[in-house]
């Protein structure tokens, strides 16, 4: 099941490279400061930059995501430990407006196919440097940056309790529970800052609509049971959810589920 997400632009051109950048440092001589940089060079700090790991525990698979906001950009270059990753660039008739929000994901390869460790191995944990030239209606005159950073605590998923799998339930009184979560998936303690519910009527969405008709709501870690709301759900109607555990360094584990009212 897709999140719910921003509007993103699908860009092209988007290249794997996992090869090692080596970077040269300079040293600044101690008697002067470095010299002021002009504010129309000045580096543009992006309003957000997010890289998480998404679990699903119910499929058993495994992904990277991501989330980045700025004032505008043209091309990016995502830059961790390990050296180059991944590049989004703007082409065609929208390059030179620039590109604001962009959230992503990887495929999630099931972990029988592609093991967990080996997946990991791709995106070590550390700080990643996303950055590149601004765009802003037509101007690119500054560089924009940021730092994500990732870390491997992947939370073990939330067991749910209430709907019970394949359950027939009333459209209204229905609450939704879950157990806490307080370990990773090899079994260390984790903390986790909140939770995600998600309910989707299953059925395909309305061709021009982003998302599928449903509820998402993010509550804290001490919330495990959420009533929905009166009206939502509709008579002889099927439905999936899920639940997202949520640990502070932003990776998640999603256990789902399906019932129908009656």
């Amino acid at each position: 099941m897709r999140r719910f997400a921003p509007a993103t632009l699908m860009l092209t051109a988007v290249a794997l490279l996992w090869t090692v950048v080596v970077g040269v440092g300079s040293v600044l001589g101690a008697a002067e400061p470095p010299p002021a940089r002009s504010s129309a060079n000045a580096v543009v700090k992006l309003k957000d930059a997010k890289l998480n790991i998404e679990h699903n525990a119910t499929d058993e698979d495994t992904g990277f995501q991501g989330f980045i906001d700025s004032e505008g950009w043209r091309r990016l270059d995502v830059i961790g430990p390990g050296g180059k990753v991944l590049r989004f660039e703007g082409r065609g008739a929208l390059a030179k407006l620039g590109v604001t929000e962009l959230f992503f994901e990887t495929v999630e390869p099931e972990n029988a196919d592609v093991p967990i460790d080996e997946m990991l191995a791709k995106l070590p944990e550390g700080n990643y440097t996303i950055a590149g030239p601004s765009q802003e209606n037509g101007k690119s005159a500054r560089r924009t940056s940021g730092t994500a950073l990732l870390t491997h605590d992947i939370p073990a998923g939330p067991m749910l309790v209430a709907p019970v799998e394949g359950a027939k339930v009333p459209t209204h009184g229905v609450v939704a529970r879950w157990k806490p979560v307080t370990k990773t998936i090899t079994g260390d303690p984790v903390r986790i800052i909140a939770y995600q519910l998600i309910i989707e009527r299953d059925a395909e969405p309305h061709p021009h609509m982003i998302g599928k008709l449903g509820l998402s709501i993010y509550v804290p870690r001490s919330v495990t049971s959420i009533a929905v709301p009166d009206g939502f759900l509709q008579p002889r109607t099927a439905y999936k959810w899920e639940v997202l555990a949520i640990e502070r360094s932003g990776n998640q584990t999603l256990s789902s589920g399906s019932f129908q009212t009656r």
